[in-house]
């Protein structure tokens, strides 16, 4: 039988969940960033979608890329590059 204390078994458990807290505050501070940085260059993927005549070929493309450009825009928005 093994004699673990309660406290330093409570250090550890702190220590597991403060180092799940900041993996998970990573990824999200990943996911806003590539979210904002790609709401950049997609209007003028859409411009270029309109201009080479794709939505008539293929108009979902072009909804799907403006759909995508409000979602990365909303997920974005509280990113903050220097933070």
């Amino acid at each position: 039988m093994s004699t673990v204390d309660p406290p330093s078994l409570r250090q550890t458990d702190t220590a597991v969940q403060a180092r799940l807290s900041d993996a998970v505050e990573t990824a999200v501070t990943a996911v806003r960033g590539l979210a904002f940085w790609t709401t950049i260059p997609l209007p003028l993927v859409i411009v270029g979608a309109l201009l080479t005549g794709v939505l008539g070929a293929a108009p979902l493309v072009v909804v799907g890329l403006v759909v995508l450009n409000v979602v990365c825009a909303a997920i974005g928005q509280s990113y903050a590059p220097d933070a």
